[in-house]
């Protein structure tokens, strides 16, 4: 507005024209910023709320649980404080895939290794998406928004390394721990595990890189704001059309051929 609409008399001192100009860049900086920050949010993706540590997961209120009670038995014999307050909410569970629909609901976390976590997560999610795509002319009650993304904890909570078992005092422990140590340092047992969670890993589709990141849920807020921005503009309008014809026009020092000797008396007056 401030560069379409002309001022109705050029400023001639030179303080009101620096005034004028600094205040058509601040109006300028003001809306271009406000655009800037308004697409950014729009276009970044919602945080993701995660437990990724012990100390998180103990003094969260979710339940624990994994299968057998020998886990169970070993975060209740921890000497840490958190894996004792871990052991006193844990619960066995059998079923991976029943753990994986409770976890889904954000109301537990399931213990074991890794890769198996992974592989259940994206079996679940396979599963889950080729049940849709089967069901899609059928009506279905929608589930997958009170749902959650599985999570794997980056936290580790116990490194259990490569190890073979021999005999008390066996003559072959000297020899198969070199062996097993260049085994280990040439990325030997690194490959074998890329190698068995490669059909895994292949199934496996990041979510960051496919999910669009502007959507039109996404864009209500917009559709929003400037539907707010309109009736807003559309009710001042009004008020000043109403304004003009009820109270300037009816006035009777109006002229519309000497609006100018108009407003003159009418600022000397206030």
């Amino acid at each position: 507005m401030l560069l379409v609409v002309s001022l109705p008399r050029l400023p001639t001192g030179w303080s009101i024209r620096l005034l004028t100009g600094w205040y058509w860049l601040y109006c300028i900086l003001l809306v271009v910023s406000y655009r800037a920050s308004m697409t950014a949010i729009l276009a970044n993706p919602a945080p993701r709320v995660t437990i990724d540590t012990i100390q998180e997961l103990a003094n969260s209120k979710v339940t624990c649980g994994g299968w057998g009670t020998e886990t169970k038995k070993f975060f209740e014999e921890s000497l840490d404080e958190y894996g004792q307050k871990i052991g006193a909410k844990f619960e066995t569970i059998d079923d991976p895939l029943q753990a994986a629909d409770k976890v889904a609901k954000g109301v537990y976390a399931y213990y074991d290794n890794s890769d198996f976590l992974k592989y259940v997560s994206v079996t679940r999610k396979n599963s889950f998406v080729n049940n849709k795509q089967e069901n899609v002319t059928r009506p279905t009650v929608r589930k997958d928004d009170i749902e959650r993304n599985l999570h794997i904890m980056s936290d580790c909570v116990v490194n259990i390394p490569i190890s073979v078992g021999f005999h008390k005092n066996s003559p072959l422990k000297p020899l198969a721990d070199v062996y097993i140590g260049r085994v280990v340092e040439v990325g030997l047992v690194e490959k074998w595990l890329n190698d068995a969670m490669h059909s895994i890993r292949a199934l496996e589709t990041n979510e960051d890189e496919i999910k669009a990141l502007m959507n039109l849920k996404k864009l209500y807020g917009a559709f929003i704001a400037l539907a707010v921005g309109y009736f807003l503009s559309a009710v001042c309008l009004c008020g000043e059309i109403l304004h003009w014809k009820l109270i300037v026009k009816r006035d009777p020092h109006f002229d519309k051929y000497a609006m100018n000797l108009y407003y003159r008396n009418k600022n000397k007056k206030h």
